[in-house]
């Protein structure tokens, strides 16, 4: 009996190491296709003024707020061209035997055709395209240490598109999260414009039109700082005087990286993070619960990344050291103000990081608490958002004036 419980114990333990390598394989490992789960069930008017209502079936479909819809997505890699539409908030729900369905409003169709049965997810993004700004901009090459990116480069509003790349002001530089692509920044540059900031809305690894990152893989942001400190090499040599750095989701992780292990790091004057990956210790945990996995399982996957067993995108290791990637280990090595935008309703990325992290560093962090989803905060108060950053950089500049 005791053999058997033995046997049966190695059988059980040996399953769980290999569910956890699947796990930590996936954390690491661009998704060929974004999420569908979201399904167009109908569409119709409502109202004297005949207003466009979108019925809709899956996840987020019922969430305050307003959101784009993205659909009919064929590759991780050309989502840039898929459907986009900017869907208000709820306006009716209604049963259809077991499921829920929910109505919002049409704001406006960009691409492709929204028709019953296409598949998408809600995201929110807002805008697609820097010119939806109403800001001069441009598209600029953008030196990277694997090769070369892209970036949008947004202008203050004074400014023309033909301003001299000479000029001295400070810099925003944006950041966004895993799986996700530099238009998921694009609403966070209106403060910064408005401030008289220039704007860089980067790429980075593994986005369409830049050189994977090793292995084809993540690095959690401990690969992909790298290149945002390029980036502010970039934006210093066009005569940027300081640069704050924005980061969404795992481009919270990044800005943090590279403002504390950049060779460019003294340009830094500030962060601003929205629904930051400050704790991949509990991240990997609330991860494993949201794929209805055991939390131990994420455990062993970051014992698994930490001790390279599954390779990972870091230069010259093969390890993903997440340790390193802590709520005290990162504020210790922060040492510019920041504000972050969290929200108690993030179930992606759990907001605990962000009060730690608030916490280690409390004479220069400013937490907002929001309301929302995962990088979605802005939709739910957009002027709450902007309104808040905006105070958050005159702060930093009456600082620097002093």
């Amino acid at each position: 009996m005791r053999t058997r419980a033995v046997l049966g114990g190695l059988v059980i333990a040996a399953a769980c190491a290999g569910v956890a390598a699947v796990f930590a394989r996936k954390v690491l490992t661009p998704a060929p296709l974004p999420d569908r789960g979201v399904r167009v069930v109908d569409l119709d008017t409502a109202g004297s003024a005949g207003v466009q209502r979108v019925w809709l079936s899956g996840p987020d479909t019922d969430l305050d707020g307003s959101y784009s819809f993205i659909f009919d997505v064929t590759s991780r890699l050309t989502q840039e061209h898929a459907g986009h539409a900017r869907l208000g908030p709820v306006v009716a729900r209604r049963r259809v035997g077991s499921q829920s369905h929910v109505a919002r409003e049409v704001i406006s169709v960009d691409r492709g055709s929204l028709v019953p049965g296409v598949r998408g997810r809600i995201t929110g993004w807002w805008y697609t395209d820097p010119a939806e700004l109403g800001y001069p901009f441009r598209k600029v090459a953008l030196p990277l240490p694997d090769g070369v990116g892209w970036a949008w480069r947004i202008e203050p509003a004074t400014d023309s598109v033909q301003t001299d790349a000479s000029d001295s002001r400070p810099w925003a530089i944006h950041v966004h999260g895993r799986g996700a692509l530099p238009e998921e920044t694009l609403r966070g540059v209106p403060p910064f414009a408005e401030a008289g900031y220039t704007n860089l809305v980067m790429s980075y690894r593994n986005d369409p039109g830049v050189p994977s990152g090793r292995n084809g893989r993540y690095g959690l942001g401990l690969a992909e700082w790298q290149d945002v400190d390029a980036a502010i090499g970039w934006a210093r040599a066009q005569g940027a005087t300081s640069v704050v750095l924005v980061g969404w989701s795992m481009g919270g992780t990044i800005a943090v990286l590279a403002a504390s292990r950049g060779t460019h790091a003294e340009l830094v004057s500030g962060l601003v993070l929205d629904s930051p990956a400050l704790d991949w210790p509990g991240l990997l945990r609330a991860q494993a619960k949201l794929a209805h996995l055991p939390p131990v399982i994420g455990d062993l996957g970051r014992l698994i990344l930490s001790a390279g067993l599954v390779r990972g995108a870091i230069p010259g290791e093969r390890a993903t050291p997440i340790s390193h990637l802590t709520p005290r280990v990162l504020a210790h090595a922060t040492q510019v103000p920041t504000l972050i935008h969290a929200s108690a309703g993030d179930t992606f990325v759990p907001w605990q990081g962000a009060l730690d992290f608030a916490k280690a560093r409390p004479r220069t962090v400013r937490l907002h608490p929001s309301r929302g989803e995962h990088v979605k905060l802005w939709n739910v108060d957009p002027a709450g958002w902007r309104d808040e950053t905006a105070h958050f950089l005159e702060e930093i500049e009456r600082t620097r004036s002093v």
